[in-house]
């Protein structure tokens, strides 16, 4: 029996002839995968959109940094009647939100925190609901549990109403406590983003 003994030089031609078979196919792939008729790369073009967002009043009119009126359930505006009391409840004038960006959005309301007041003491004296025109207040959500999806670009929402109510449960300590400042604040997310 004869045995074939491999030359040093053997494992070498081999070991580059592979080599070379490799890089000819990578290549291959990569012309494949890269290969354009006007530039000769490819891309992934994307686009990106704008969350903008605006408070306006029913007829259009923007709402940002002007104070929303408290009303009676008989529509006046007195402040000598708007007087809150435990269990005192009043609304604002009716508001929408406007979409003015170019991309659908998810939005929830809160109130403005802001630095003058304490929110602490405020949350503990008042309630806060929100409810659509059209409806009454037995069909009131609650502020902090508010969401909205899917507001369209360049749409505006409902009309929306504000309502307050001063707890049954304060006492004397709020008596002649003046909250001023109070606001709404819109948190916008894109459309196919979660609100927290």
């Amino acid at each position: 029996m004869i045995r074939y003994k491999p030359h040093k030089q053997a494992f070498i031609m081999t070991a580059l002839v592979i080599l070379l078979c490799l890089v000819c196919l990578t290549g291959a792939t990569l012309a494949l995968f890269t290969s354009d008729h006007n530039d000769g790369t490819i891309g992934i073009v994307t686009t990106s959109g704008d969350v903008e967002i605006d408070i306006v009043d029913t007829s259009g009119a923007t709402l940002q940094n002007k104070a929303l009126e408290f009303m009676t359930t008989s529509g006046t505006t007195d402040s000598e009647e708007v007087l809150f009391e435990p269990g005192a409840t009043f609304y604002t004038q009716g508001f929408k939100i406007k979409n003015t960006g170019d991309i659908p959005v998810n939005f929830s309301l809160s109130v403005s925190k802001d630095e003058k007041i304490d929110m602490a003491e405020f949350d503990k004296a008042f309630d806060l609901w929100i409810v659509k025109e059209g409806d009454d207040f037995s069909t009131a959500e609650k502020l902090t549990e508010f969401k909205v999806n899917g507001l369209a670009a360049g749409k505006s929402s409902e009309t929306y109403f504000l309502f307050i109510k001063m707890k049954e449960s304060v006492g004397n300590e709020f008596q002649g406590k003046t909250y001023t400042g109070i606001g709404v604040t819109v948190y916008a997310v894109q459309g196919n983003a979660k609100l927290k």
